[in-house]
């Protein structure tokens, strides 16, 4: 028994030794965690506090940046909404003046020149509107102070100088616009009539050509190609130009010319090619179109090559009704006159033509032979005098178009182009032309021209030029 309780004993201070060491294992472990704990705690601590201290660096990186891009963005776009508020007047007169309203165009533009103060911008969109509202010689002088640069201006500048009848300042810029735009018809064709102007028949119909192949241009662009043929000579491809019109515009309406005109120059030129038939049904037309006395003219003699000279006599009459001067009405009624044998009557027929300028030598001619069949030789040798030097300057002047047209680039090309410039009161255009050959030694009929234009007296006439210049 005694035994048995010490076994006991035994046992239960094992037990109590084994809970007492359980006891301390725990606590151990605990402390050791809690001991691990706040030495973890301590890390995360110092890591929270390292990266904290990133961030706050950043963001304040990111104020300063805000700081100096915010005012630079502004100021950027200030610099470019400013002078686009500024100007917010001459876009309204743009539109102004493309909605037709120059005048308006015109008053915004003054008063935003009055505020802005004169820029080059305001200035050159002026004159576009001065050329608008046909102010050319002030359109001229502000685009030759600011320059042309865009294609508007430079339009603007090419038609004010046509409007001057400056073609040789028109011409490069038209040439140059037609480049930019080959398929603008309003350029072609003032390229086209600024060439002929000029004298360059050739390059001038090439022009016309190139009008007449845009789309709703072909009509008017075979109305240009026959003034153009007309104009230098060619009545045979004038009627054939003229032909092919009829046949876009069997009216002849909307074309350049009237359709009186039309009919009375596609008549015109049927004669001079000998077809008096188809002259004559096309003169009636232009008389029936607008009566005028040069269509009537034209008719009757249509009517006496026919061999209808009652219809032809009826022509000319009304024809000096409405003109007394008319030269071939009244040459042609002389002519009848003296059929008759009626040289009286003829005599007071031609006779008030005698003083009148642009006499013809046909004329002259009818009153040489007038005088002489009236018995009054003194006046008809005065008159065969008077004759030939009209038949002389005649032939100078068709010399005088063939070198223009076959030579226009050469010295007498230039200054026969001269000559009709000044011819045409445009002396300005004259001189500018002239000068480069007026110089020591230059030919007479040069100096003679230089003279003319330089104190505004009569110009040489055309056969006092050189016959044998090509």
């Amino acid at each position: 028994m005694s035994g048995e309780r010490r076994r006991r004993r035994s046992s239960s201070s094992g037990d109590s030794a084994g809970s007492s060491g359980e006891r301390a294992g725990v606590q151990r472990s605990e402390r050791s965690e809690r001991s691990g704990g706040s030495s973890g705690s301590r890390v995360d601590g110092e890591r929270r506090r390292s990266g904290g201290g990133g961030s706050s660096r950043r963001r304040r990186r990111g104020r300063r940046m805000w700081l100096w891009l915010v005012p630079l963005v502004l100021g950027v776009l200030a610099l470019l909404l400013i002078p686009w508020w500024n100007e917010r007047g001459l876009r309204v007169a743009e539109w102004q003046l493309e909605s037709g309203d120059a005048a308006g165009a015109l008053a915004t533009v003054d008063e935003y020149l009055e505020t802005q103060g004169g820029t080059e911008s305001g200035l050159a969109l002026k004159a576009r509107v001065l050329v608008k509202l046909g102010q050319p010689a002030e359109a001229l002088r502000l685009i030759e102070r600011v320059g042309a640069a865009s294609v508007p201006e430079m339009r603007a500048y090419a038609q004010a100088s046509l409007m001057l009848q400056r073609w040789t300042s028109a011409l490069p810029v038209l040439e140059h616009l037609v480049k930019l735009e080959p398929a603008d018809g309003d350029l072609l064709h003032e390229l086209s009539a600024c060439r002929a102007r000029l004298g360059r028949y050739d390059e001038s119909i090439a022009a016309a050509v190139q009008f007449s192949k845009l789309p709703g241009n072909e009509a008017r662009g075979f109305t240009l190609i026959g003034l153009l043929e007309r104009d230098r000579g060619n009545n045979q491809k004038c009627a054939e130009a003229w032909s092919r019109v009829l046949e876009l515009r069997p009216d002849a309406k909307d074309l350049q010319v009237s359709a009186a005109e039309f009919f009375q120059e596609y008549g015109k030129a049927l004669l001079l090619t000998g077809d008096a038939s188809k002259a004559e049904s096309a003169l009636v037309r232009g008389v029936s179109a607008g009566e005028s006395a040069a269509a009537l003219a034209w008719l009757g003699k249509a009517q006496q090559q026919l061999g209808r000279r009652q219809d032809s006599e009826r022509t000319w009459l009304r024809a000096v009704e409405l003109e007394p001067l008319n030269a071939m009405a009244a040459e042609g009624l002389a002519e009848l006159l003296m059929q008759r044998q009626d040289f009286a009557g003829a005599l007071a027929r031609l006779q008030p033509l005698e003083e009148q300028p642009g006499l013809r030598s046909s004329t002259g001619f009818l009153l040489q032979r007038l005088y002489g069949l009236l018995n009054q030789p003194e006046k008809s040798a005065e008159w065969k005098q008077r004759t030939e030097k009209l038949r002389r300057a005649e032939e100078a002047l068709v010399h005088m178009e063939q070198v223009i047209v076959s030579s226009p680039d050469t010295m007498w090309g230039r200054v026969y182009q001269a000559w009709y410039l000044a011819e045409q009161d445009n002396r300005d255009q004259a001189r500018e032309l002239l000068s480069p050959f007026v110089k020591e030694g230059a030919e007479p009929f040069i100096m003679k021209l230089w003279a003319a234009l330089r104190d505004g007296t009569p110009l040489p006439g055309p056969e006092e030029g050189p016959l044998d210049v090509f």
